[in-house]
C-alpha cells in the first residue's frame, strides 16, 4: 500500500472572498493527490497523479498548486504524518548579503544539492529603520553594527529554506561549531562552500526556531515596507520556470547568467494562481498553440522572476539576454545555439527552462507585473 501523508490545507476563493479548508492526501509511492472537503463530507478531487509534485513540497507552511488552485498547508492531517515529518523536517532562514552576490548561483546550487528546498526568496534593499527593526533582538551583539552596515551597503536576498534538521545544518556551516553537530551529517557540497570564509561571512542565519519564525515573518509576511530592487532601466525579465526549479537547476541557471556578462538586479520567487499565469500569457492566446500548456506549466509550481541587465551599460540588455536564452524550442537551440540557456536546460517548447521578454516595449510592463503588481 502506498505511504500516505495527510495535511489540512486552505484554499482562498477570490471570486467569493472566502477561505475553505480541505484535507489533502499525498500518496508518496504513486505520486498522487486526493482532496477531501470535510464540511461537505465529500471528495473534492479523487486520487490523481501529479508528477509535478514531490514529497518535499509538502510541509506545514508550504503552498502547493493543484490544477491552478493555490492551497496553503496549515497543519498536519493526522498523527502519523505529524510524527513522521514534524520532528525532523524544519524551516530556517538565511540572508545573503550583497558581498556574495557574485556567488549566488553557487550558493543556491549547493543548497539544492544538499536537499534544501527553497520555499521563499526575495531581493530587497533595507533602509536604516528597517535594518534596525530586523536586528532588533540582537542589539548589544558586537556583530550587529557590522551587519547593519552590510545591510545598508547593498541589496540582500532572504531565503526561507526547508530540510531535515535545516536550522542545525546552516548554523553549523556558518559558525563551524563542530561540537554542535556530526560533520558526517553535513553534505559535502555544503561543507565545501562554507569552508570559504567569504561565503561564511556573507551569510546571516537565524539562530533558533523562534528567531526563524520572527525573521521569516519580518521578511516575507509582515508589512515592513521592504523595497524591491527592480531598476526598470535598460533591463529585461527572466522567469525560471517551475520545471527547471523542480529539476534542481535554479542555481545552475543563475550561475550561467552571472558568468556570461549579466547581473541580476532583482529577484522574487512566486507561486502563481492559474488566473495570473493566463493573464501574463494573454498575448499568446490564439497565437501560439502551446498557450494552454504554457499556462499550465507556469502555474504548476514555484517560479523565480529575475531582472537582468548587461554588465556593460552600453549594451542592450533586452537584445543580448534574448539571444542568450536561445530559440523557444530547445531542440532547435541545441542545433543552432548549443551554449544558450534553453539548449542546456530545456526539454521542449513548453518545458524550455526560461521565459524572456519577447518585445522590447514589453520589458517594463513584464517587470512591473512581477515585481510590483503581484506584490
Amino acid at each position: 500500500m502506498s505511504r500516505r501523508l495527510s495535511f489540512v490545507a486552505d484554499w482562498f476563493q477570490e471570486e467569493a472572498s472566502i477561505s475553505k479548508s480541505y484535507i489533502v492526501w499525498y500518496y508518496v509511492d504513486g505520486n498522487a493527490i486526493e482532496v477531501f472537503d470535510p464540511k461537505a463530507k465529500k471528495m473534492f478531487l479523487r486520487r490523481t497523479k501529479m508528477p509535478e509534485l514531490s514529497e518535499k513540497d509538502f510541509f506545514v507552511g508550504s503552498k502547493i498548486n493543484i490544477f491552478g488552485r493555490q492551497f496553503d498547508i496549515v497543519d498536519y492531517g493526522d498523527e502519523v504524518t505529524k510524527s513522521t515529518l514534524a520532528k525532523h523536517r524544519k524551516k530556517t532562514f538565511i540572508l545573503l548579503k550583497h558581498t556574495i552576490m557574485q556567488h549566488l548561483g553557487a550558493v543556491l546550487a549547493a543548497l539544492i544539492e544538499s536537499n534544501f528546498s527553497i520555499n521563499k526568496a526575495s531581493m530587497v534593499q533595507f533602509t536604516g529603520e528597517q535594518a534596525k527593526k530586523f536586528l532588533n533582538d540582537s542589539q548589544g551583539d558586537g556583530q550587529s553594527s557590522v551587519l547593519m552596515k552590510q545591510l545598508l551597503s547593498g541589496p540582500s536576498i532572504g531565503l526561507e529554506l526547508i530540510a531535515d534538521n535545516a536550522l542545525e545544518k546552516i548554523k553549523y556551516c556558518t559558525s563551524q561549531a563542530k561540537e554542535s553537530m556530526n560533520e558526517d551529517n553535513i553534505p559535502h557540497s555544503l561543507r565545501s562552500l562554507f569552508n570559504r570564509e567569504e561565503i561564511r561571512n556573507g551569510i546571516y542565519c537565524s539562530q533558533s526556531e523562534e528567531q526563524v519564525a520572527r525573521d521569516v515573518g519580518f521578511f516575507f509576511e509582515n508589512n515592513n515596507g521592504l523595497q524591491t530592487t527592480v531598476e526598470l532601466k535598460n533591463s529585461t525579465l527572466c522567469i525560471i520556470k517551475p520545471h527547471a526549479i523542480k529539476e534542481g537547476n535554479l542555481g545552475k541557471i543563475i550561475s550561467e547568467i552571472t558568468t556570461n556578462d549579466f547581473k541580476i538586479t532583482a529577484l522574487k520567487m512566486h507561486l502563481l494562481d492559474r488566473v495570473n499565469c493566463a493573464e501574463f500569457y494573454e498575448v499568446y492566446r490564439g497565437i501560439l498553440p502551446e498557450y494552454v500548456s504554457m499556462v499550465s506549466q507556469l502555474s504548476s509550481g514555484a517560479c523565480v522572476a529575475l531582472e537582468v541587465v548587461c554588465n556593460d551599460p552600453n549594451k542592450n540588455s533586452y537584445e543580448d539576454f534574448r539571444k542568450f536564452c536561445g530559440p523557444m524550442d530547445p531542440e532547435i537551440a541545441k542545433l543552432l545555439r548549443p551554449h544558450t540557456l534553453r539548449a542546456k536546460f530545456g526539454a521542449g517548447k513548453t518545458l524550455n527552462a526560461v521565459h524572456c521578454t519577447d518585445l522590447p516595449d514589453d520589458t517594463v510592463l513584464e517587470l512591473e507585473y512581477f515585481f510590483k503588481i503581484l506584490n
